[in-house]
Protein backbone atom coordinates (compact mmCIF):
# COMPACT_ATOMS: atom_id res chain seq x y z
CA UNK A 1 0.00 0.00 0.00
CA UNK A 2 2.92 2.43 0.59
CA UNK A 3 4.41 1.87 -2.02
CA UNK A 4 1.54 2.52 -4.24
CA UNK A 5 0.79 5.64 -2.46
CA UNK A 6 4.61 6.35 -3.73
CA UNK A 7 4.03 5.98 -7.31
CA UNK A 8 0.66 7.39 -7.17
CA UNK A 9 3.01 11.20 -6.09
CA UNK A 10 5.36 10.66 -8.38
CA UNK A 11 3.12 10.01 -10.68
CA UNK A 12 0.55 12.78 -10.16
CA UNK A 13 2.43 15.55 -8.74
CA UNK A 14 4.05 16.90 -11.83
CA UNK A 15 0.97 16.07 -14.08
CA UNK A 16 -1.40 17.95 -11.33
CA UNK A 17 1.09 21.36 -11.42
CA UNK A 18 1.57 20.78 -15.27
CA UNK A 19 -1.88 21.63 -14.69
CA UNK A 20 -1.66 24.69 -12.92
CA UNK A 21 0.80 25.88 -15.06
CA UNK A 22 -1.72 25.75 -18.62
CA UNK A 23 -4.31 27.48 -16.17
CA UNK A 24 -2.45 30.41 -14.66
CA UNK A 25 0.05 30.51 -17.91
CA UNK A 26 -0.45 31.78 -21.16
CA UNK A 27 0.86 28.53 -23.38
CA UNK A 28 1.34 29.08 -27.03
CA UNK A 29 -1.80 26.76 -28.09
CA UNK A 30 0.92 25.11 -30.77
CA UNK A 31 2.81 24.13 -27.87
CA UNK A 32 0.45 23.17 -25.33
CA UNK A 33 0.23 19.23 -26.49
CA UNK A 34 4.04 19.22 -26.27
CA UNK A 35 4.26 20.87 -22.32
CA UNK A 36 1.65 18.29 -21.81
CA UNK A 37 3.53 15.45 -22.86
CA UNK A 38 6.73 16.77 -21.04
CA UNK A 39 5.14 17.42 -17.69
CA UNK A 40 4.09 13.40 -18.22
CA UNK A 41 7.72 12.21 -19.18
CA UNK A 42 8.99 14.20 -16.20
CA UNK A 43 6.33 11.81 -13.95
CA UNK A 44 7.52 8.57 -16.55
CA UNK A 45 11.45 10.17 -15.38
CA UNK A 46 10.94 10.30 -11.15
CA UNK A 47 8.90 6.60 -11.22
CA UNK A 48 11.56 5.11 -13.44
CA UNK A 49 14.43 6.63 -11.79
CA UNK A 50 13.56 6.01 -8.50
CA UNK A 51 12.69 2.42 -9.22
CA UNK A 52 15.93 1.82 -10.73
CA UNK A 53 17.33 2.99 -7.14
CA UNK A 54 14.91 1.15 -5.30
CA UNK A 55 13.25 3.65 -3.52
CA UNK A 56 10.12 2.34 -3.42
CA UNK A 57 11.19 -1.29 -2.10
CA UNK A 58 11.45 -1.30 1.40
CA UNK A 59 10.61 1.70 2.03
CA UNK A 60 11.09 1.78 5.75
CA UNK A 61 13.86 0.83 5.82
CA UNK A 62 15.91 3.05 3.73
CA UNK A 63 17.45 5.60 6.19
CA UNK A 64 16.66 9.15 5.60
CA UNK A 65 20.08 10.50 4.24
CA UNK A 66 19.74 7.61 1.48
CA UNK A 67 16.11 8.77 0.61
CA UNK A 68 18.15 12.38 0.57
CA UNK A 69 20.70 10.84 -2.16
CA UNK A 70 18.36 9.31 -4.23
CA UNK A 71 15.90 12.54 -4.60
CA UNK A 72 18.74 14.02 -5.07
CA UNK A 73 19.74 11.87 -8.19
CA UNK A 74 16.00 11.43 -9.33
CA UNK A 75 14.67 14.86 -9.15
CA UNK A 76 17.98 16.03 -11.03
CA UNK A 77 17.80 13.64 -13.71
CA UNK A 78 14.01 14.92 -14.27
CA UNK A 79 14.78 18.41 -14.12
CA UNK A 80 17.87 17.65 -16.82
CA UNK A 81 15.81 16.07 -19.31
CA UNK A 82 12.84 18.88 -19.03
CA UNK A 83 15.75 21.62 -20.08
CA UNK A 84 16.96 18.46 -22.95
CA UNK A 85 13.24 18.34 -24.37
CA UNK A 86 12.91 21.93 -24.53
CA UNK A 87 16.40 22.72 -26.17
CA UNK A 88 14.82 19.80 -28.35
CA UNK A 89 11.67 21.56 -29.29
CA UNK A 90 13.30 24.83 -29.36
CA UNK A 91 10.26 25.69 -26.94
CA UNK A 92 10.61 29.15 -24.59
CA UNK A 93 12.31 28.83 -21.42
CA UNK A 94 10.65 30.63 -18.77
CA UNK A 95 11.53 31.59 -14.95
CA UNK A 96 8.03 30.41 -13.94
CA UNK A 97 8.40 27.22 -15.45
CA UNK A 98 11.98 26.72 -13.48
CA UNK A 99 10.70 27.58 -10.78
CA UNK A 100 7.64 24.88 -10.88
CA UNK A 101 10.11 22.52 -11.84
CA UNK A 102 11.87 23.22 -8.35
CA UNK A 103 8.62 23.25 -7.07
CA UNK A 104 7.52 19.74 -8.27
CA UNK A 105 10.51 18.06 -5.97
CA UNK A 106 9.49 19.85 -2.75
CA UNK A 107 6.08 19.38 -3.28
CA UNK A 108 6.71 15.28 -3.60
CA UNK A 109 9.28 15.27 -0.73
CA UNK A 110 6.70 17.10 2.02
CA UNK A 111 4.08 14.34 0.73
CA UNK A 112 7.10 11.70 0.90
CA UNK A 113 7.31 12.94 4.23
CA UNK A 114 3.24 12.66 5.23
CA UNK A 115 3.25 9.56 3.75
CA UNK A 116 6.58 8.27 5.91
CA UNK A 117 4.70 9.74 9.38
CA UNK A 118 1.01 8.94 9.19
CA UNK A 119 1.19 5.65 6.88
CA UNK A 120 3.61 4.13 9.37
CA UNK A 121 1.04 1.53 10.96
CA UNK A 122 1.00 -0.06 6.89
CA UNK A 123 4.26 -1.07 8.01
CA UNK A 124 3.26 -3.87 10.22
CA UNK A 125 6.32 -6.22 9.51
CA UNK A 126 7.21 -8.30 13.05
CA UNK A 127 10.64 -7.95 14.56
CA UNK A 128 11.42 -11.33 16.94
CA UNK A 129 14.20 -10.29 19.56
CA UNK A 130 15.26 -13.85 20.88
CA UNK A 131 17.53 -14.14 24.08
CA UNK A 132 18.97 -11.51 26.39
CA UNK A 133 22.64 -10.51 25.41
CA UNK A 134 21.72 -7.26 24.59
CA UNK A 135 18.91 -5.16 26.70
CA UNK A 136 16.87 -2.75 24.32
CA UNK A 137 16.38 0.61 25.87
CA UNK A 138 12.99 2.43 25.83
CA UNK A 139 14.74 4.98 23.46
CA UNK A 140 15.21 2.15 21.12
CA UNK A 141 11.95 0.40 21.37
CA UNK A 142 10.50 4.02 20.44
CA UNK A 143 12.66 4.26 17.45
CA UNK A 144 11.54 1.08 15.28
CA UNK A 145 7.85 1.02 16.79
CA UNK A 146 7.29 4.83 15.17
CA UNK A 147 8.75 3.35 12.11
CA UNK A 148 5.82 1.21 12.39
CA UNK A 149 7.39 -1.79 13.55
CA UNK A 150 5.65 -4.89 15.80
CA UNK A 151 8.38 -6.42 18.36
CA UNK A 152 8.57 -9.44 20.38
CA UNK A 153 11.05 -10.33 22.89
CA UNK A 154 11.60 -14.05 23.99
CA UNK A 155 13.96 -14.76 26.47
CA UNK A 156 15.13 -18.44 24.68
CA UNK A 157 14.71 -19.87 20.89
CA UNK A 158 12.72 -22.44 23.03
CA UNK A 159 10.58 -19.65 24.34
CA UNK A 160 10.45 -17.98 20.65
CA UNK A 161 9.08 -21.51 19.80
CA UNK A 162 6.63 -22.26 22.26
CA UNK A 163 5.06 -18.64 21.43
CA UNK A 164 5.54 -17.62 17.90
CA UNK A 165 2.19 -17.34 16.40
CA UNK A 166 3.60 -15.49 13.55
CA UNK A 167 6.51 -17.54 12.58
CA UNK A 168 4.44 -18.70 8.97
CA UNK A 169 4.60 -14.97 8.72
CA UNK A 170 6.65 -13.76 5.47
CA UNK A 171 6.70 -9.99 7.11
CA UNK A 172 8.73 -11.00 9.40
CA UNK A 173 12.80 -10.40 11.16
CA UNK A 174 14.01 -12.55 13.52
CA UNK A 175 17.24 -11.36 15.88
CA UNK A 176 19.79 -13.84 17.36
CA UNK A 177 20.20 -11.62 20.76
CA UNK A 178 23.03 -13.74 21.95
CA UNK A 179 26.58 -13.72 22.53
CA UNK A 180 29.02 -15.04 20.25
CA UNK A 181 30.45 -17.42 22.81
CA UNK A 182 26.67 -18.96 23.16
CA UNK A 183 25.87 -19.33 19.24
CA UNK A 184 26.61 -23.62 19.71
CA UNK A 185 23.72 -23.79 21.82
CA UNK A 186 21.97 -22.90 18.69
CA UNK A 187 22.57 -25.92 16.38
CA UNK A 188 19.14 -26.90 16.47
CA UNK A 189 17.64 -23.43 15.10
CA UNK A 190 20.26 -23.73 12.03
CA UNK A 191 17.18 -23.39 9.71
CA UNK A 192 15.90 -19.59 11.45
CA UNK A 193 19.72 -19.25 11.88
CA UNK A 194 20.44 -19.18 7.89
CA UNK A 195 17.42 -17.51 6.29
CA UNK A 196 17.84 -14.44 4.87
CA UNK A 197 15.08 -12.48 7.62
CA UNK A 198 17.52 -13.62 10.32
CA UNK A 199 20.20 -11.63 11.88
CA UNK A 200 22.34 -11.15 14.76
CA UNK A 201 21.59 -8.66 17.59
CA UNK A 202 25.48 -6.49 15.52
CA UNK A 203 24.12 -6.37 12.87
CA UNK A 204 20.09 -5.81 13.19
CA UNK A 205 21.43 -2.64 15.51
CA UNK A 206 23.59 -1.28 12.45
CA UNK A 207 21.25 -1.84 9.96
CA UNK A 208 17.92 -0.84 11.92
CA UNK A 209 19.16 1.33 14.72
CA UNK A 210 22.46 2.88 13.49
CA UNK A 211 24.30 2.36 15.93
CA UNK A 212 27.37 -0.29 16.40
CA UNK A 213 26.93 -2.71 18.84
CA UNK A 214 29.16 -2.66 21.40
CA UNK A 215 29.78 -5.84 23.79
CA UNK A 216 31.39 -5.19 26.90
CA UNK A 217 34.20 -7.84 25.34
CA UNK A 218 34.85 -6.57 22.05
CA UNK A 219 38.18 -4.26 21.85
CA UNK A 220 37.94 -2.80 18.38
CA UNK A 221 41.36 -2.18 17.68
CA UNK A 222 40.69 -0.75 13.77
CA UNK A 223 40.19 3.05 12.87
CA UNK A 224 37.97 4.58 10.05
CA UNK A 225 38.83 7.82 8.89
CA UNK A 226 38.20 9.76 6.49
CA UNK A 227 39.02 9.60 2.83
CA UNK A 228 41.17 12.69 1.27
CA UNK A 229 38.09 13.35 -0.92
CA UNK A 230 35.74 12.90 2.04
CA UNK A 231 37.85 15.63 4.13
CA UNK A 232 37.43 17.94 1.44
CA UNK A 233 33.95 17.24 1.17
CA UNK A 234 33.50 18.01 5.21
CA UNK A 235 35.35 21.08 5.23
CA UNK A 236 33.65 22.73 2.12
CA UNK A 237 30.85 22.06 4.72
CA UNK A 238 32.00 23.45 7.40
CA UNK A 239 33.19 26.40 5.71
CA UNK A 240 30.28 26.91 4.54
CA UNK A 241 28.83 27.07 7.95
CA UNK A 242 31.18 29.41 9.29
CA UNK A 243 30.27 31.73 6.30
CA UNK A 244 26.53 31.55 7.66
CA UNK A 245 27.10 31.50 11.29
CA UNK A 246 28.70 34.65 11.87
CA UNK A 247 26.83 37.34 11.47
CA UNK A 248 24.08 35.58 13.50
CA UNK A 249 27.21 35.20 16.16
CA UNK A 250 27.65 38.74 16.41
CA UNK A 251 23.85 39.73 16.52
CA UNK A 252 23.57 37.18 19.51
CA UNK A 253 26.51 38.56 21.10
CA UNK A 254 25.44 41.61 21.10
CA UNK A 255 22.15 41.07 22.01
CA UNK A 256 23.23 38.96 24.81
CA UNK A 257 25.51 41.80 26.09
CA UNK A 258 23.22 44.54 26.29
CA UNK A 259 20.43 41.81 28.45
CA UNK A 260 23.75 41.11 30.79
CA UNK A 261 24.23 45.27 30.99
CA UNK A 262 20.30 45.90 31.88
CA UNK A 263 20.85 42.73 34.39
CA UNK A 264 23.88 44.39 36.11
CA UNK A 265 26.18 40.48 35.00
CA UNK A 266 29.47 41.84 34.40
CA UNK A 267 30.34 38.44 33.85
CA UNK A 268 32.93 37.23 30.41
CA UNK A 269 30.90 36.82 27.29
CA UNK A 270 32.67 33.79 26.59
CA UNK A 271 34.00 30.71 27.92
CA UNK A 272 37.13 28.81 27.30
CA UNK A 273 36.49 24.84 28.18
CA UNK A 274 39.71 22.26 27.97
CA UNK A 275 38.25 19.33 25.75
CA UNK A 276 39.75 16.62 23.89
CA UNK A 277 39.88 16.71 19.94
CA UNK A 278 41.34 14.51 17.12
CA UNK A 279 44.00 11.89 18.52
CA UNK A 280 42.74 12.92 21.91
CA UNK A 281 44.82 15.99 21.81
CA UNK A 282 43.52 19.07 24.15
CA UNK A 283 42.02 22.37 22.82
CA UNK A 284 40.06 24.80 24.44
CA UNK A 285 36.54 25.12 23.18
CA UNK A 286 34.92 28.31 22.69
CA UNK A 287 31.20 29.05 24.04
CA UNK A 288 28.88 31.58 25.11
CA UNK A 289 28.89 32.06 28.84
CA UNK A 290 25.47 31.12 29.89
CA UNK A 291 26.49 30.02 33.81
CA UNK A 292 27.74 32.49 36.24
CA UNK A 293 31.80 32.60 36.60
CA UNK A 294 33.59 29.48 38.96
CA UNK A 295 30.70 27.42 38.02
CA UNK A 296 32.73 25.23 35.63
CA UNK A 297 34.49 22.86 38.28
CA UNK A 298 30.99 22.14 39.67
CA UNK A 299 30.25 18.99 37.30
CA UNK A 300 27.96 18.49 34.43
CA UNK A 301 24.87 20.50 34.09
CA UNK A 302 21.49 19.17 35.31
CA UNK A 303 18.22 20.21 34.54
CA UNK A 304 17.00 23.06 36.38
CA UNK A 305 20.85 23.90 36.94
CA UNK A 306 20.61 27.15 39.20
CA UNK A 307 23.95 27.80 37.73
CA UNK A 308 22.52 29.09 34.53
CA UNK A 309 21.53 32.55 33.67
CA UNK A 310 17.32 32.80 33.91
CA UNK A 311 17.83 34.78 30.23
CA UNK A 312 20.04 32.54 29.35
CA UNK A 313 17.63 29.50 29.49
CA UNK A 314 16.64 29.73 25.70
CA UNK A 315 19.64 30.24 24.52
CA UNK A 316 20.67 27.15 25.69
CA UNK A 317 17.38 25.48 24.03
CA UNK A 318 18.64 26.93 20.88
CA UNK A 319 22.10 25.99 21.09
CA UNK A 320 23.11 29.40 20.78
CA UNK A 321 25.71 29.09 23.32
CA UNK A 322 27.44 26.34 20.79
CA UNK A 323 27.92 29.19 17.81
CA UNK A 324 31.42 30.72 18.73
CA UNK A 325 32.82 26.87 18.30
CA UNK A 326 32.83 28.12 14.55
CA UNK A 327 36.02 29.69 15.50
CA UNK A 328 37.03 25.81 16.66
CA UNK A 329 36.35 24.79 12.85
CA UNK A 330 38.68 27.90 11.66
CA UNK A 331 41.40 26.85 13.38
CA UNK A 332 41.18 23.06 12.77
CA UNK A 333 40.08 21.78 15.93
CA UNK A 334 36.73 21.06 15.30
CA UNK A 335 34.17 19.78 12.22
CA UNK A 336 30.21 21.16 11.98
CA UNK A 337 29.47 17.59 12.41
CA UNK A 338 31.04 14.78 14.58
CA UNK A 339 31.40 13.08 17.98
CA UNK A 340 31.20 15.69 20.80
CA UNK A 341 33.62 17.16 22.22
CA UNK A 342 33.69 15.82 25.79
CA UNK A 343 35.17 18.40 29.23
CA UNK A 344 38.56 16.36 29.22
CA UNK A 345 37.32 15.59 33.39
CA UNK A 346 34.13 13.35 31.96
CA UNK A 347 36.42 11.86 29.04
CA UNK A 348 38.94 10.39 31.03
CA UNK A 349 36.45 8.71 33.63
CA UNK A 350 34.80 7.54 30.66
CA UNK A 351 37.79 6.26 29.18
CA UNK A 352 38.49 4.55 32.09
CA UNK A 353 35.17 2.49 32.46
CA UNK A 354 33.53 2.04 28.77
CA UNK A 355 35.44 -0.16 26.25
CA UNK A 356 36.43 1.22 22.95
CA UNK A 357 35.61 5.00 23.92
CA UNK A 358 39.04 6.50 23.00
CA UNK A 359 37.60 5.33 19.30
CA UNK A 360 35.37 8.54 19.20
CA UNK A 361 39.35 10.35 18.39
CA UNK A 362 40.31 9.22 15.50
CA UNK A 363 38.13 12.23 14.12
CA UNK A 364 37.69 15.53 14.74
CA UNK A 365 35.00 16.68 17.22
CA UNK A 366 31.92 18.65 15.77
CA UNK A 367 29.18 21.02 16.77
CA UNK A 368 26.71 18.59 16.48
CA UNK A 369 26.59 14.80 15.92
CA UNK A 370 24.67 12.08 15.39
CA UNK A 371 24.68 10.50 18.71
CA UNK A 372 23.67 14.10 19.81
CA UNK A 373 20.30 14.39 17.97
CA UNK A 374 19.42 10.85 18.15
CA UNK A 375 19.83 10.60 21.47
CA UNK A 376 18.48 11.83 24.10
CA UNK A 377 20.00 14.38 26.32
CA UNK A 378 21.99 12.00 29.54
CA UNK A 379 23.71 11.98 32.67
CA UNK A 380 25.71 8.89 33.65
CA UNK A 381 28.18 6.29 31.60
CA UNK A 382 25.31 4.32 30.49
CA UNK A 383 24.07 7.36 28.27
CA UNK A 384 27.67 7.98 27.40
CA UNK A 385 27.95 3.92 26.00
CA UNK A 386 25.01 4.59 24.22
CA UNK A 387 26.14 8.01 22.26
CA UNK A 388 29.44 5.92 21.70
CA UNK A 389 27.27 2.96 19.59
CA UNK A 390 25.74 5.70 17.47
CA UNK A 391 29.27 8.06 16.78
CA UNK A 392 30.98 4.92 15.71
CA UNK A 393 28.29 4.63 13.23
CA UNK A 394 28.90 7.73 12.43
CA UNK A 395 32.41 7.15 11.79
CA UNK A 396 32.19 4.22 9.75
CA UNK A 397 29.13 5.35 7.45
CA UNK A 398 29.81 8.66 7.11
CA UNK A 399 28.88 10.26 3.31
CA UNK A 400 27.86 14.08 2.67
CA UNK A 401 24.35 12.33 2.75
CA UNK A 402 24.33 11.28 6.52
CA UNK A 403 26.06 15.26 7.16
CA UNK A 404 23.13 16.80 4.99
CA UNK A 405 20.63 14.53 7.41
CA UNK A 406 22.48 15.07 10.51
CA UNK A 407 22.55 18.72 9.97
CA UNK A 408 18.57 19.27 9.18
CA UNK A 409 17.35 17.02 12.31
CA UNK A 410 19.88 19.48 13.83
CA UNK A 411 17.36 22.22 12.65
CA UNK A 412 14.49 20.28 13.90
CA UNK A 413 15.83 19.10 17.03
CA UNK A 414 16.50 23.00 17.62
CA UNK A 415 12.94 24.13 16.36
CA UNK A 416 11.22 21.09 18.81
CA UNK A 417 13.18 22.84 21.86
CA UNK A 418 14.53 19.48 23.32
CA UNK A 419 17.45 19.26 25.43
CA UNK A 420 18.79 22.54 27.63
Amino acid sequence: MIKLYLYLVDLLIPILFGGVYFILITVQERFIDIYFYNFIFYSCTLILTSSIQNYYENYYTKHFSEKIKISFITFFIAILSQLILHLYYELPLELSLVILWTIIPLTILLLRFAIKKYCKNLNNIIINIIGTCYQFNDHEILMLTNKGYILFFYNSFQDFEKNNRYKKDSEMINVVNYHNNRLEELKDYETILISSNCFPVDKFMELYLRKIFIDYRNIINYTDTYSKSKFILKRLVDYFAVIFFIPILVLFCILIFTIKMINNINDSMFFLQKRYGLNKRIFNVYKIRTMYENSKNQGNTIKNDPRIYPFALIIRKLRIDELPQIFNILFGDMHLVGPRAEWINLADRYSNNIINYNYRYVVRPGITGWAQIIHPYGFDEEDARQKLMYDMYYIKHWSIWFEIEICFKTFMVILDKRGF
